[in-house]
């Protein structure tokens, strides 16, 4: 291997930054949705206090884990890069960044807050972990096998993981207002993340240029040119609703699918 595990991205050949897609790749994706289909099922019996101990211990390792990240990369911006800290690219205000803030709520509080927070983990939370895992964006910088890469890849896989535990274990059973309630954190973030964008040119949440998604993309270049970016901000926030009922749809029929299969009298 031409590089180190904790090599920065402007210290890798270019010929080791393969992307995504490679047979490594692809077979730690079947792994991922193995894990995250079977070991959910393996502890569907768990004590609910055992789930809230593993949200509690996972929501500070996940903290810890973003710190360091940003830490080693900022170093490494800061002293090889282009000599500053990137703010524009570098700050947890993606949406997938929101896993790490509805985890501690979830873990810690209860109530109607921690419904909020377990509301968007198991709808967008979810989606967006089980999407991330596939189009890993982490891997457009780094080779997999990389802490860069290996970081990306682990906190989809996670987001995907933990989302389906939540689900399957019962801890919490989605109900179609919760794609609301899911859009709440989402809310919150982009106070931050909508001026940020502004501020640094930057892309958080998706929510200015639409950066690197095809169709998206699209939208936003032309709204941009209209003078009319502040509604593709809009739509943009509003897609999240339609996409937390249809993992709310595709929970419930799996559910009603079980349940009919666990009546059905055995053949004689």
């Amino acid at each position: 291997m031409g590089y180190g595990f904790f090599d920065y991205k402007g210290l890798i050949p270019e010929v080791y930054k393969t992307g995504m897609f490679t047979p490594a790749h692809i077979i730690l994706i079947v792994l991922v949705y193995l894990i995250a289909i079977f070991l959910p099922i393996l502890l569907r019996r768990a004590q609910r206090r055992k789930i809230t101990i593993f949200l509690r211990v996972l929501s500070i390792a996940m903290v810890v884990w973003e710190a360091t990240k940003i830490t080693w990369e900022s170093y490494f911006d800061i002293t090889i890069g282009d000599g500053r800290f990137n703010f524009e690219g570098i700050l947890p205000l993606y949406t997938c960044s929101l896993f790490i803030y509805t985890l501690l709520v979830a873990a810690w509080t209860r109530g109607r807050v921690q419904k909020i927070a377990l509301s968007f983990i198991t709808t967008i939370g979810l989606l967006y972990g089980a999407i991330g895992v596939i189009y890993c964006n982490g891997l457009n910088w780094y080779p997999l096998f990389s802490f860069g890469g290996m970081y990306s890849f682990l906190f989809h896989s996670t987001m995907f993981v933990t989302g389906m535990i939540l689900l399957i274990t019962g801890y919490h059973e989605l109900q179609w207002k919760d794609s609301l309630w899911a859009m709440i954190p989402i809310l919150i973030l982009s106070v931050l993340a909508i001026p940020a964008n502004y501020r640094w040119g930057a892309d958080y949440m998706l929510l200015h240029t639409g950066s690197g998604v095809p169709l998206y993309e699209d939208i936003a270049a032309w709204l941009a040119s209209k003078g009319l970016r502040f509604l593709y901000t809009l739509l943009m926030l509003a897609t999240h609703i339609p996409l937390a009922c249809i993992v709310i749809g595709a929970a419930k029929g799996v559910r009603a699918i079980a349940a009919t299969l666990a009546k059905k009298p055995a053949q004689e």
